[in-house]
């Protein structure tokens, strides 16, 4: 006589489960956001949005367009990395007007004609009298009060309004090999 040993039903074989890895999400987890993107301060967004053009029309007046972008683009960037410490200064807008004024003028030296003036008196005048912003408008990106803007305008003789007037982006260096 045979004897048949009673069959227990067979679970599903579980040997994939085994080998998929477990979800690291709880419920008592909050879960992760799918863009992982920094996220920028809006003070700085807010900066960028009122600035932006100023730059790059400043950096245009000096340099070419793709190079003027360029320029605008790293200084963001830099000054992104540095907004605690810009926006703790006592004058945020001026300490980053004098970033791009800086970056400006390492790419363009300033006309023979300019190189005279003081920083504050080249920027007013290539805003003002190149670019033709108002004085209050020229103050703002600047950091400065309009009349200070007024005064470095009207005390510039009249040949360095005439050199800025006629300030134009120097042509682009070629890298020939």
């Amino acid at each position: 006589m045979t004897t048949s040993t009673p069959s227990r039903p067979t679970a599903p074989a579980r040997a994939d489960a085994a080998r998929l890895p477990r979800s690291r999400t709880s419920k008592s987890q909050p879960r992760e956001p799918a863009d992982l993107t920094a996220a920028l301060p809006p003070a700085f967004e807010a900066f960028c949005a009122l600035n932006r053009d100023s730059y790059l029309d400043y950096a245009r007046a000096h340099l070419p367009h793709v190079q003027a972008h360029r320029l605008v683009r790293g200084l963001l960037g830099e000054l992104a990395v540095g907004w605690l410490d810009i926006v703790g200064s006592p004058n945020p807008q001026a300490r980053a007007w004098t970033h791009l004024r800086t970056r400006v003028q390492l790419t363009a030296p300033a006309l023979p004609a300019l190189q005279t003036c003081s920083p504050h008196q080249y920027d007013a005048l290539v805003l003002h009298c190149r670019l033709g912003y108002t004085s209050a408008g020229a103050a703002a990106v600047m950091g400065l009060d309009a009349s200070k803007i007024r005064y470095l305008v009207l005390s510039a003789t009249s040949a360095r309004r005439q050199a800025v007037r006629h300030l134009h982006p120097r042509p682009a260096v070629s890298r020939a090999a």
